[in-house]
C-alpha cells in the first residue's frame, strides 16, 4: 500500500531528488547540486512517498489559488514501473481537491517517460518548449 507523509528531512529528500534526476540534468547541461536542489525546494510541500513503510520516492506540492502545482514526482528506479506514480498522482488529485483546486499544474522534461504516465491519467499539454512539456488536468 502506498502512503505519503510529511518529509521530514529536506535534505535527503534534496538528494534523492538530486541522484534521481542526474540523467536529466546532464543531458539538459544543469549543473545543480545538492544545495541548489534543497534551496529550490525547501518552501514547498514535501512529502516522502512510502510502500510498505519504506521510501520509495519523494512528492512536491505548492498551491495558489485554486491551483495545485505538481511540483516533483520522484520514483527511485528500482521502483519505477510498478504503478505508484499514478496512485501517487489519485493522492495529489484528493490533496488538491482537499484545497478546493480546480486545476493540477505542471512540468516535466520532454525527454522524460513520465509526461507518458500524466498523459494516461489525463494530463493534457497546454505548450512546451525546447525543454519541457506545461501540463494540466482539469478535477
Amino acid at each position: 500500500m502506498i502512503e505519503i507523509i510529511k518529509t521530514t528531512d529536506l535534505k535527503a529528500a534534496a538528494q534523492f531528488t538530486l541522484d534521481n534526476m542526474q540523467v536529466y540534468y546532464q543531458m539538459y547541461d544543469v549543473d545543480w547540486q545538492l544545495d541548489d536542489v534543497y534551496q529550490a525546494t525547501k518552501a514547498l510541500d514535501n512529502y516522502d512517498i512510502l510502500v510498505d513503510g519504506k521510501r520509495v520516492g519523494v512528492l512536491r506540492l505548492s498551491f495558489d489559488d485554486n491551483t495545485c502545482q505538481l511540483r516533483d514526482i520522484q520514483i527511485g528506479s528500482a521502483h519505477q514501473s510498478k504503478g505508484y506514480g499514478a496512485q501517487v498522482i489519485e493522492l495529489v488529485k484528493n490533496m488538491a481537491k482537499e484545497q478546493d483546486c480546480s486545476t493540477i499544474e505542471l512540468k516535466v522534461f520532454q525527454r522524460s517517460a513520465a509526461h507518458k504516465l500524466y498523459s494516461r491519467v489525463g494530463f493534457t499539454v497546454d505548450k512546451e518548449d525546447e525543454k519541457f512539456y506545461y501540463m494540466s488536468l482539469t478535477l
